[in-house]
């Protein structure tokens, strides 16, 4: 596979490929690292040494509608500088991931018109795998919301279940969406957003709730 086709459908760089296996309908592309490119991970100096390496293996983009697997010999390396030994960075994925980067954005734009089953069957993947990531994605865009331009709130409690447990909920009336959730139902359950909000300076102008002593 040229280095140049590598890059623009896998979004993989700096890799040579030294075998591809076809087996039970996966492709496996294995690859190697250009030793040109070899950096420390905690310094990035380049004045290092290898110290063997560690296979790992990574789903990414189908080709013709075959799952694709990145098969990678990653380099240990000891870096002369800051007397470490490190695993390489492996940049086409995230740490602790075993999907690439580009696997990641087009799940993420499959599910913009596709449920979760639908993907996963697609692509041939765990149903819990393709959940995970997108949790993962939605509690990076919406975990903490800015508060900033907060007006107007709405705070109210729910149930969420037996033995009289609670979350008191707080949304943003003109946007719609939900900006905090704390256990509990009394005062203490909104501490950390009241923290929160005097850090971001917000000017609230009104808060409808309900007059329960809660």
């Amino acid at each position: 596979m040229p280095s140049k086709l590598l890059y623009d459908a896998l979004g993989v760089r700096h890799y040579r490929v030294t075998q591809t296996v076809r087996q039970n309908k996966i492709i496996t592309v294995h690859l190697e690292q250009d030793p040109q490119h070899d950096r420390c991970s905690a310094c990035r100096s380049d004045n290092v040494i290898r110290r063997g390496t560690i296979p790992r293996t990574y789903r990414t983009v189908p080709i013709g509608g075959k799952p694709v697997d990145l098969r990678i010999t990653v380099p240990r390396l000891g870096c002369q500088d800051c007397l470490l030994v490190r695993q390489a960075d492996i940049p086409i994925a995230k740490p602790h991931r075993r999907f690439t980067i580009t696997f990641e954005q087009y799940v993420l734009n499959l599910l913009s018109h596709m449920t979760i089953q639908a993907v996963a069957e697609h692509l041939q993947v765990g149903w819990d795998a393709i959940k995970d990531l997108f949790k993962r994605h939605l509690k990076i865009r919406f975990g903490k919301p800015k508060l900033k331009q907060l007006k107007h709130l709405a705070i109210d409690e729910i149930s969420i279940g037996h033995g009289h447990r609670y979350l008191t909920v707080v949304l943003d009336l003109i946007g719609g969406s939900v900006v905090f959730i704390g256990k509990g139902k009394d005062s203490n359950a909104l501490k950390p957003f009241w923290i929160r909000l005097r850090k971001a300076h917000a000017q609230i102008q009104a808060v409808s709730t309900d007059m329960s002593p809660a």
